[in-house]
């Protein structure tokens, strides 16, 4: 009869696999459809709009618009002063050092 830390040993290596084995399937379907996008041929009369890796790669880059260089300097001088700023040490409180109460109360009046 199997114990419960095989049982448990079991289950963590199982879910391990299935784990690997799903991204392994996963990288080899990214990679089968990244070569099938660079590598793909095509006759030069057909029409772009049907080949999907075509229009994608006939799509303009978006312009990312220029900042001006006093901009980025007053943002990296706010970001400077910022990150300089005293911050308050972090207060961990330890109420779990302290063990729980394990007897019942004591009683009102000591009977003796």
């Amino acid at each position: 009869m199997p114990s419960s830390a095989d049982a448990i040993f079991a289950k963590r290596f199982t879910s391990a696999f299935l784990r690997r084995l799903l991204l392994c399937i996963c990288s080899l379907v990214l990679v089968s459809q990244l070569v099938g996008a660079a590598f793909h041929k095509h006759d030069a009369t057909e029409q772009l709009p049907d080949c999907v890796a075509c229009q994608l790669a006939s799509q303009p880059l978006a312009d990312i618009p220029a900042v001006p260089p006093s901009l980025l300097a007053v943002f990296l001088l706010v970001a400077y002063v910022l990150a300089r700023q005293p911050r308050p040490p972090a207060v961990v409180l330890r109420r779990y050092l302290i063990p729980s109460r394990q007897a019942p109360p004591a009683p009102r009046c000591a009977i003796r």
